[in-house]
């Protein structure tokens, strides 16, 4: 429902299907009213912390949703912030505006990326990570901050992209899905297009399946091998 609402309607479909299960019982009893009022908080506590990129979501994500499920226990945001200076280091004055990509294949909630924003707001950073909620997590973190960037959903070691979101201010919203094919070239150089192996060649869009191989395919195709890169 958070995503959703920053989309500029855009997500309005999504945003009905998820709130229709929420939305029943005595006005301002239901579960989407407390959700839209946690979210409402959440959103206050960042802007109370807002000299600083606090990861407010991830913060209520391990303590009060998954206690650490799956071992999931993102980094302490002193060490992200010491990461984000060991990766970026001392910007000289004449590169400062310079725009440059930067990538977090396990982003979780989206710290490591959110650290490096504290110093470098107008880059471009891009997240991808298994788990779809740490993936909508890092999306709002980015979009309620207006980084632009896109934050995939996919398991970055198996080769994956299952579903993509932009994020940053374009006139309509501060989030939308995105098809691999309308991203940039800096985040398709993250995600490298087909080389060698064993299956053919595919490109998935948000709701995408696998296409099957046509009986006309070369007799040894060839698949993605993507590499993320930090740059």
């Amino acid at each position: 429902m958070a995503l959703c609402s920053l989309s500029g309607g855009r997500m309005e479909d999504q945003y009905l299907a998820v709130v229709k299960k929420h939305s029943e019982g005595k006005l301002g009893k239901r579960g989407c009213d407390s959700i839209a009022e946690l979210f409402g908080k959440a959103v206050a506590a960042m802007e109370e912390t807002r000299g600083e990129t606090k990861d407010i979501l991830g913060d209520l994500y391990q303590g009060a949703i998954t206690y650490g499920e799956a071992g999931q226990y993102f980094s302490p945001e002193p060490i992200a912030r010491m990461m984000a200076a060991m990766t970026v280091g001392d910007v000289p004055e004449e590169a400062k505006h310079e725009r440059k990509s930067v990538c977090d294949p396990a982003c979780g909630s989206g710290r490591m990326l959110l650290a490096v924003a504290e110093t470098q707001p107008h880059w471009l950073f891009v997240g991808q990570d298994v788990d779809l909620r740490c993936v909508r997590m890092c999306a709002i973190n980015f979009a309620l901050r207006n980084l632009y960037g896109y934050v995939i959903h996919g398991n970055t070691l198996a080769d994956e992209r299952r579903l993509i979101y932009r994020t940053g201010f374009d006139l309509v919203g501060v989030v939308s899905e995105v098809p691999l094919d309308n991203c940039p070239e800096p985040v398709r150089k993250i995600v490298t297009e087909p080389t060698s192996l064993a299956e053919p060649a595919t490109t998935l869009t948000s709701t995408d399946e696998p296409r099957e191989p046509r009986d006309d395919a070369d007799p040894e195709p060839t698949r993605r091998t993507n590499q993320l890169r930090l740059f």
